[in-house]
C-alpha cells in the first residue's frame, strides 16, 4: 500500500512539473504573485490577484495556475479548481500564432498587457472591467489621490481621473481624460470641480497628422466658472524613440467662458500650440510634460508636469504639478494657479 501511495505522488509531481513546463508567465507578473504572497494576505484575496494576472497574460488560468505550483508551492491550494496547461505531445512544436497588432499600453516598465488570454470565468473585482475593455483595444489609467492648490483657492483636494485611449485603424485615435476635485470642510463641500477632456487624431506615414478635439471645465473657485474650447489642426510627431517621444501641435478654435460671479458669457477664436514629451528615464521611471497656449482672445498657458514611478506590475505613483495662467483675469482674482497632486496609478 505504501509503494501505491508513493508511486501516486511521483506521478502526480511528475505531471505538476511537466504542466509547469509548458506554462510560463513574465517575469512581471510572477513578480506581482510572489510580493501578494510576501504580504500574507489570506487566500481570498491572493485568489483576486491572480484572477487579474490570468487575465493579462497568455494562457489564463491554467498559466498562472502551473506558475503558482513551481514558484510558490504554498499558495497552490488556494488555486486548487483551476485547470493545467495540456503538455504538448512529444516531437511536435505548437505552430507559431498569427502575430498580433501592437496596440499602445500604459506599461509602466513591466511586460506588455496582452488580454488576448482572458480566462471567460474571470471574475475578480478587476479582472471582469478589464476583460470588458479588451474587446474595444482601449489601453490607459486609473488614478486617485490628494491635491494641493495654490492661487486662487489654498486647498487640499481629494482627487480622481480616469484616461482611456483606443488606438484605431490606419493610424486614427482617440484620446479621453475625465478628472474630479472635492473639498470638504466639516458638512460644508467648499470644491466640486471636474474636466473633461477629448481629441481624436490621424497619424500619417510621414510623421505629420491632423487633430480635432475639445475640452470642458467646472471650476466654482476660479476666475471663470465655466470653460469649454473646441479646437481643430496639425500634429507633428517630432521624435518617436524608443525613450522619448515628442509631439507638437498646432491648430484653431474657439474658447467659451463665463465669469464667476455675473455669470457673464465670453467667447473668442484662439490659436492653439501645443507639445507633448515624454521621456522614459528607466524602466521603472516615467517623466511627462504637456504645455499648450492658446492666444487671441482669453490667451492662457496651461502646464502639466508628471513623474510615474512603478511600483509592482501595473501599480504606480504619480507625482504632479499643474500650472494654469490666464492672461486676462477678472478684478480680485489671481492669474495662476497652482495644483501639486500625489496620486495611486493602476495603468492598463
Amino acid at each position: 500500500m505504501r509503494s501505491v501511495f508513493q508511486f501516486g505522488l511521483a506521478c502526480l509531481a511528475m505531471a505538476l512539473s511537466s504542466a509547469a513546463a509548458f506554462a510560463e508567465i513574465p517575469p512581471a507578473y510572477r513578480n506581482l504573485l510572489a510580493e501578494a504572497d510576501r504580504r500574507d494576505i489570506d487566500d481570498a484575496r491572493f485568489l483576486e490577484t491572480a484572477d487579474m494576472v490570468a487575465v493579462l497574460v497568455p494562457g489564463g488560468r491554467a498559466a498562472v495556475h502551473a506558475d503558482v505550483i513551481a514558484h510558490l508551492p504554498s499558495r497552490a491550494g488556494a488555486l486548487s479548481d483551476w485547470p493545467l496547461p495540456e503538455p504538448a505531445p512529444e516531437g511536435e512544436r505548437a505552430p507559431a500564432a498569427d502575430a498580433e497588432p501592437e496596440h499602445e499600453q500604459r506599461s509602466l516598465g513591466g511586460a506588455p498587457v496582452a488580454l488576448s488570454g482572458a480566462p471567460e470565468g474571470s471574475g475578480g473585482w478587476l479582472a471582469a472591467p478589464i476583460r470588458a475593455l479588451h474587446g474595444e483595444l482601449w489601453s490607459g489609467q486609473i488614478r486617485a489621490g490628494v491635491q494641493v492648490e495654490n492661487g486662487n483657492s489654498e486647498l487640499i483636494d481629494f482627487s480622481f481621473a480616469v484616461e482611456l485611449d483606443r488606438q484605431l485603424p490606419h493610424g486614427w485615435r482617440v484620446d479621453n481624460q475625465f478628472e474630479y476635485f472635492l473639498t470638504e470642510h466639516g458638512d460644508r463641500t467648499s470644491r466640486d470641480n471636474w474636466l473633461a477632456e477629448s481629441r481624436i487624431s490621424r497619424a500619417l506615414d510621414s510623421g505629420y497628422g491632423y487633430y480635432a478635439g475639445g475640452s470642458y471645465e467646472r471650476d466654482l473657485v476660479g476666475a471663470y466658472e465655466q470653460s469649454a474650447f473646441a479646437t481643430a489642426g496639425g500634429v507633428w510627431h517630432a521624435i518617436d524613440g524608443d525613450r522619448l517621444g515628442l509631439e507638437l501641435r498646432a491648430g484653431v478654435g474657439h474658447r467659451w467662458r463665463e465669469r464667476a460671479g455675473s455669470g457673464e458669457s465670453l467667447g473668442n477664436w484662439v490659436a492653439e500650440a501645443a507639445s507633448d514629451l515624454t521621456f522614459q528615464i528607466s524602466d521603472t521611471s516615467r517623466f511627462e510634460s504637456r504645455t499648450t497656449v492658446y492666444g487671441g482672445g482669453g490667451s492662457k498657458v496651461d502646464q502639466r508636469f508628471t513623474l510615474t514611478n512603478r511600483l509592482f506590475g501595473h501599480w504606480a505613483v504619480q507625482t504632479g504639478l499643474h500650472i494654469e495662467h490666464e492672461f486676462e483675469t477678472e478684478p480680485g482674482f489671481e492669474p495662476t494657479d497652482t495644483r501639486l497632486d500625489v496620486s495611486l496609478l493602476y495603468g492598463f
